[in-house]
């Protein structure tokens, strides 16, 4: 099919030039292209970094704060949870009122609940402050792919090369933030943390509203139904996996919070179909090729997220690494991630991007179960080689089926394309930890009183370590060594059934790769 982009014709760019006439040269000048290109990495990396740096203080706020173990976790999910809520919004946000004014909001909302949170007197300001950060996350993804989709469409080749920079940027920022967080935890409070992304938004709004032409579909409807059905949808959905992984599905209120996001979830794709404008043109995803790609595109962001998560907890909680050091043993991951980004596109062309994609999520698969095999006195080399090949296979899918995701559409629905490929990625993302926060939490919860047990732990005791395990702190506190090590084999087996569903969730997106994205396309439209 032709991969041409275009914009709806609804669509009037501000300053921006008419469609080109024929004859025109393939390749436009784009004023401030690598600025363009520039504004909505940083953006894409404010967004980011706000998952991993947050994990980073979560050991010196609850002492700070006296913050109860089962209510810590909030601190990150409380960000993942907006911003999976709000993100199809966002995109919506950007084409009525313009892409560029609702990305600086972003960036401005970033920073500023950040500022929240680094000046907060409690608990609750805290969880403010990330839902505000939240908020201007879900503006900022979907915008900053939409920047670079409307100002470089005249010139596929180079929109795609940007799209694949643009994307590494978000392995950058998953793990530059315990980096950075770890390196200032050494030498200042954890509020200086959540500052990071000031002087940041301050350069990304300059550079945004001096490189940046504004972008909009003026008469386009808000879609106000199909946004309050998927706030509410994707909010409960997150909140109910989360909290049902250590209060239990059984729960009232878990139960709850599934029935309202698989009912709210079912009406937004019954309104979406209806939609003159949809938010998200459901009726794009009855294509298997179309479906298969945003499949394949959130496990890309499932994977590398949730590793990335499971590795900050093994290295912490497991082995007992101090903060910065935890950073930097995360490094294989980023640097393989950004490199073989890089050349992913430059592959794609030759072997096709759904065996590209195969090939890639193989890789991260064998990269799980190389982790599961990590112990509490594993040597670092199977932690490394493991997160080696998390980045190398997680940079050969993220940015190609973004791309991919262009590639199966018609030219009038790269918007909604854009939208949905944004979305999905993020709520992989965010799925991600709540998924996987589950299932370590019940695996560990299930496997602690056998392990303390074996271990010939008094009853009493090993009660009061799995009443402690279940409201949500790690078990051990200052406790026996006995006590300790059968918390941190629990934990590390939580951690381990973690790494099988990541491979399962690989496995799932090579087959449908094979399936649905392997066929040589026979012409537009194919």
């Amino acid at each position: 099919m032709s991969t041409t982009v275009g914009r709806t014709p609804a669509e009037t760019p501000a300053g921006a030039p008419a469609e080109a006439p024929a004859g025109t040269p393939a390749k436009p000048v784009i004023e401030h292209g690598r600025l363009v290109l520039a504004v909505a990495c940083l953006g894409l990396f404010m967004s980011f970094i706000e998952v991993t740096a947050a994990i980073s203080t979560l050991r010196a706020l609850q002492v700070d704060m006296q913050v109860p173990p089962a209510d810590l976790s909030w601190v990150s999910s409380t960000y993942t949870l907006v911003v999976a809520a709000c993100v199809l919004s966002g995109g919506a946000l950007g084409e009525r009122f313009g892409r560029r004014r609702v990305f600086v909001t972003g960036v401005v909302a970033l920073a500023a609940g950040s500022l929240v949170v680094a000046t907060a007197s409690g608990f609750a300001q805290v969880l403010v402050g990330r839902a505000i950060s939240g908020i201007g996350g879900a503006l900022v993804l979907p915008t900053s792919l939409a920047i670079i989709t409307t100002t470089f469409f005249v010139d596929l080749p180079r929109m795609l090369r940007y799209i694949t920079i643009w994307v590494s940027m978000s392995g950058v920022g998953l793990a530059v933030g315990p980096l950075l967080g770890g390196a200032l935890l050494d030498r200042f409070d954890w509020p200086a943390v959540y500052l990071v992304n000031t002087p940041i938004a301050v350069a990304t709004v300059a550079l945004a509203l001096y490189a940046v032409k504004e972008t909009k579909v003026p008469d386009r409807a808000l879609d106000l139904g199909g946004q309050f059905l998927s706030v509410v949808g994707l909010g409960t959905l997150v909140y109910g996996i989360a909290v049902g992984g250590r209060a239990g599905y059984d729960d009232p209120v878990v139960v709850a919070s599934l029935v309202v996001a698989a009912v709210s979830l079912t009406a937004l794709v019954l309104v979406e179909r209806r939609a003159p404008v949809p938010m998200l043109d459901v009726r794009m995803m009855g294509s298997l090729r179309v479906s298969a790609t945003l499949v394949v595109s959130a496990s890309a962001l499932f994977t590398f997220v949730g590793v990335i998560f499971l590795e900050v907890m093994f290295l912490q909680r497991v082995q007992a690494t101090p903060p910065l050091e935890t950073g930097l043993k995360l490094l294989p991951a980023m640097v393989a991630f950004v490199l073989s980004t890089l050349v992913a596109q430059r592959i794609a062309t030759k072997v096709g991007p759904g065996r590209l994609l195969a090939a890639g999520s193989v890789v991260t698969g064998a990269a799980a179960v190389v982790l599961v095999g990590q112990q509490p006195d594993s040597a670092y080399g199977i932690t490394a080689l493991g997160l080696a090949l998390l980045g190398l296979g997680s940079g050969l899918v993220v940015a190609p089926s973004t791309a991919a995701a262009f590639a199966v559409v018609q030219p009038a629905q790269m918007g909604s394309a854009s939208n949905a490929v944004t979305a999905f990625r993020q709520v992989g993302s965010v799925l991600a930890t709540a998924v996987l926060g589950s299932v370590l939490a019940v695996r560990f919860i299930g496997e602690l009183p056998d392990r303390l047990a074996a271990a010939h732990v008094p009853q009493p005791v090993a009660a009061a370590v799995v009443e402690v395990a279940r409201s949500g702190g790690n078990g051990s506190g200052r406790s026996s060594a006995a006590v300790t090590e059968a918390v941190g084999a629990s934990f590390n087996a939580g951690i381990g059934t973690g790494m099988w569903v990541v491979a399962g969730v690989s496995a799932l997106a090579a087959v449908l790769s094979l399936a649905f994205l392997s066929r040589k396309e026979k012409g537009a439209g194919a």
